[in-house]
Formats: C-alpha cells, sequence, structure tokens
C-alpha cells in the first residue's frame, strides 16, 4: 500500500468481547489515513485507538486524514494539510485550536457537564448543540451544516445557525448564507466515518447483548478489538446522528430493523 490507512474498515462476522474498562481519553485517535503525525512522529497502525492528543501536544496532516474523539458521541476529523493543538482537557472543558487547514465537528450527543470550544484565528467557537461544524484556518471561517453555535472574538459574539456561515475577515467578521449542498472531500470522508461508526455501534451493542442480554450499560466509548475502533453508545433509546446515521441502546427494542444507513 502507498499510504497508512488504519481506519477498520472491515466485515468481520463476530462478536467481539468489548470493553470499557479504560474510557477513551478526549483527544483519543481513532482513525488515520495516510500520513499523520503527533507530536512530529508518524502515527503507528498499533497506536490507533490508544495514541491521543493530549495539552500541549499538536497533530498534523500531510496527505491524510484523522478522526480524533472527544466527549463521548464527538468526532472531530481533521483534514489533509491540516493541523490541531488540543489546549485544554478536564472533566469540566475541551478547547482545542484548528491551527492550520480545516476540522469537522460532528456532535452526536451534548455533554452538559463539559464545555467545548474549537478556537480558530482567534475566534472561539463554543459547541453545545448537536450538529455539524465545519473549521477553515486557510481562508478563516467557520460553516453550520446542522446545528448552532456561538462565536466570540475580542469585542463581539455571533449566534450562527444551520445553514449559515461566519466568514473571519480580520476587524470585519460577518455572517452569510451557507448552500449545504456545497461540500468538500473532508465532508465526504466524515460522511464514510460517521456511516462506519453508526455500524461499529451497532455491532458493539450487539456483542454486549450476546454477553448478557439483561445487563444495563451506560453511555460513553466502548473498545471494540474486532473492528480496531471506540464505538459510541447511547444511554437509551435510540437516535439518528447529525449527519443522518442511526444509533441504538442495549436497552433499546432490539426488534428493530438495522438501523445503520443514510437516514437524511
Amino acid at each position: 500500500m502507498s499510504k497508512l490507512s488504519v481506519c477498520a474498515f472491515g466485515s468481520i462476522i463476530a462478536f467481539a468481547v468489548v470493553s470499557r474498562a479504560q474510557e477513551a481519553a478526549p483527544g483519543t485517535i481513532n482513525c488515520v489515513e495516510g500520513h499523520v503525525a503527533l507530536d512530529n512522529q508518524a502515527v503507528a497502525a498499533d497506536k490507533v485507538g490508544a495514541a491521543a492528543v493530549h495539552p500541549g501536544h499538536l497533530l498534523e496532516t500531510a496527505q491524510g486524514k484523522a478522526e480524533v474523539l472527544l466527549s463521548p458521541g464527538v468526532f472531530l476529523r481533521v483534514g489533509e494539510n491540516s493541523s490541531i493543538k488540543m489546549e485544554t482537557a478536564s472533566g469540566k472543558e475541551l478547547r482545542v485550536e484548528l491551527v492550520r487547514g480545516e476540522a469537522l465537528v460532528e456532535v452526536d450527543q451534548v455533554d452538559h457537564a463539559r464545555r467545548l470550544d474549537v478556537i480558530e484565528k482567534g475566534a472561539d467557537a463554543r459547541v453545545d448543540h448537536r450538529g455539524v461544524y465545519l473549521f477553515n484556518a486557510n481562508q478563516p471561517a467557520v460553516l453550520v451544516y446542522n446545528g448552532r453555535v456561538r462565536v466570540e472574538d475580542d469585542r463581539r459574539e455571533f449566534a450562527i445557525g444551520q445553514g449559515e456561515e461566519l466568514l473571519l475577515n480580520g476587524s470585519a467578521p460577518k455572517t452569510q448564507k451557507l448552500d449545504r449542498d456545497d461540500t468538500n472531500a473532508l465532508y465526504s470522508w466524515s460522511l464514510r466515518r460517521a456511516d462506519y461508526a453508526a455500524q461499529v455501534s451497532e455491532w458493539t451493542v450487539e456483542a454486549l447483548l450476546s454477553l448478557d442480554d439483561a445487563a444495563q450499560y451506560t453511555a460513553g466509548w466502548y473498545w471494540n478489538p474486532w473492528y480496531s475502533s471506540w464505538a459510541f453508545i447511547l444511554p437509551k433509546g435510540r437516535a439518528v446522528s447529525p449527519l443522518g446515521y442511526g444509533y441504538y441502546a442495549p436497552s433499546a427494542v432490539q426488534s428493530l430493523a438495522p438501523v445503520f444507513g443514510d437516514y437524511r
């Protein structure tokens, strides 16, 4: 293969012994494709799922992409020729800076006890709603494909809703309408990753139920070794992600049709 791809796109039909003995830390690298480096060291295949972008550390891509886990149900996907820096990762706050390039944040579940901020070119975006948000540091802008976000700079605050984008034009930021059908390569890759994340979640739920169908499982990240991926498990019921893919919890009715697939 000409480039590294560790993104667990498998078709193994088996039940794994899944584990949540150690919750995925904020910043955990869940997938790399192509060249991805953490503090100038290439992320090796056997480190995916374990390595994390800790506070003060820098993740960079060249001709590659990466998926980083934040709070349970929040995926940060980094595009090609981009870099992010973890500023803060505590039980009460997550702060990630987009240093260059672009990143997409998919929020399937909001952790109201932990504030999430994405910093870009001096602007601070507080992400506290389910949605899909694209950040571009090269042509500074915040794009809201789904959801809503508040963005602050040193002088003012903007509320950006679905179908809007904020252009960070130095001293004169402005909002304008966003064509939600006008997407890019990172968005397309995120769609594929979102589809797969929902499938891994369903397979993990089935594995949990095969171990003990009466057990009650808490929400969060569960490691599935068969797919070399962390799976997001809902606390209860079922839901459709902002990118259109379904999830259900172990406690949900199991006579449902498979929920993975594009529900937009």
